[in-house]
């Protein structure tokens, strides 16, 4: 009988995907009216989008020899955002994996990421 091998999804997305997609997602989010204020104090885009991208890598499955630690409900409870600004971050990031992803691989980012958003519609948002 053989093994079956189990693929983490960093490894089927790859690490340069996860940055394009972070990085057009934060391109989308910067030009979106309702969302662009939340973000208009962050000086270093890079900087932040890095700190994104390590987080899915490693929300994947992946590993990074100097892992951030982020405070995903600290860092969103004093922005301000209610129900309707996360479904339309939702709704950016759905449309951007859509893009930049194969179909199998774009539905399981997607996954992951309305998870995080039920997690912060209980405990960061008004």
């Amino acid at each position: 009988m053989k093994k079956k091998i189990l693929r983490p999804l960093c490894d089927r997305i790859g690490r340069d995907a996860v940055d394009r997609v972070t990085a057009r997602f934060y391109d989308r989010l910067r030009e979106d009216a309702q969302l662009s204020p939340f973000f208009a104090h962050i000086l270093n885009f890079p900087e932040h989008e890095r700190r994104i991208a390590d987080f899915w890598w490693i929300a994947m499955g992946g590993r990074l020899a100097d892992p951030p630690t982020v405070d995903m409900l600290g860092l969103h409870r004093p922005m301000g955002m209610r129900q309707a600004d996360l479904d339309r971050w939702l709704e950016l990031f759905a449309e951007t994996v859509e893009d930049e992803l194969e179909t199998d691989l774009a539905e399981q980012w997607k996954a992951m990421a309305e998870g995080i958003g039920r997690r912060l519609a209980q405990g960061a948002i008004e």
